[in-house]
């Protein structure tokens, strides 16, 4: 069989077979040495403009396109909006979310889990339950250092995102689905954190390159060797409309105020997220 997992920009036939086969791929070159060098600079500013972020630590920026202009720069990218078209399947649509990461050297890998919260069971707990229940892919990574396994990255389960897949021999599953667990290991620990379990490939990238995985892929971040940038946006089709429990926050107010007109459409049924929502 032909695997392959790297892809032009244009190839959209290709990378939506690439997502639906193995749960992932990596988009070749989408965004450039200058714009690669801007975003590291933003989620510097952002995240650590003292740059006194501990070693083996991490930090996050959970709405980064309403403080990064450069994001919003992307839109203007034909062939981007293109394949992000193509993925959703619909032309109107508007900004869901985006992030921004900033690990520095030491920090371990994480856990093993799926963004997706459509299994929650019972009343919703966290702002994720209102975002991350939908199937369009989860993001479209900028791993901006590039991913590989001896100096950071990302690894994936190939085929864990399928309704139907079950873990690997030896591993479980929580309840709702979102974490993976040795079977002999104490769950209050965390979920499990080693590249061992079978299924898992670290994804090999370069800077500029973008990865995508499915909205149920399993993932995890690895182990960090040096100081990692990260960050994506992601959007959903206007026909789904969301009743989220908070307000749009400031910032997504001061943002919609300085955005170009064009650029507005992509607003519209934005909701913002508020990582401090409890029920």
């Amino acid at each position: 069989m032909n695997r392959n997992l790297y892809f032009e920009l244009s190839d959209h036939t290709g990378i939506r077979r690439a997502l639906a086969t193995y749960g992932y791929c990596v988009v070749r070159q989408v965004i450039g040495p200058d714009r690669v060098q801007q975003f590291k600079d933003e989620i510097d500013r952002l995240l650590d403009p003292d740059r006194s972020l501990p070693p083996a630590s991490s930090k996050y920026h959970l709405a980064f396109a309403e403080e990064c202009a450069a994001m919003w720069d992307l839109v203007d990218d034909a062939a981007y909006m293109n394949l992000r078209y193509a993925l959703i399947g619909d032309h109107n649509i508007c900004l869901h979310r985006s992030a921004a990461i900033l690990r520095t050297a030491g920090e371990p890998m994480g856990g093993w889990h799926s963004d997706h919260c459509g299994r929650v069971k019972g009343p919703k707990k966290h702002a994720n339950d209102f975002l991350n229940v939908y199937s369009f892919e989860s993001g479209a990574w900028f791993y901006l250092n590039g991913s590989h396994p001896e100096r950071s990255g990302i690894a994936v389960l190939e085929y864990s995102h399928t309704d139907d897949w079950s873990a690997p021999e030896g591993f479980h599953l929580d309840e709702e689905r979102r974490y993976i667990y040795r079977n002999d290991q104490d769950e209050k620990l965390g979920s499990y954190n080693q590249l061992d379990i079978p299924g898992a490939v670290p994804v090999v990238s370069d800077p500029g390159d973008m990865i995508l995985f499915s909205a149920l892929t399993y993932h995890v971040n690895m182990a960090t060797n040096e100081r990692r940038y990260t960050c994506a946006a992601g959007f959903r089709p206007k026909s789904i409309k969301l009743d989220v429990p908070w307000a749009l926050p400031a910032s997504a107010l001061r943002m919609i105020e300085r955005l170009p007109t064009r650029h507005l459409p992509f607003t519209e049924g934005y909701t913002s997220i508020d990582p401090d929502w409890k029920p």
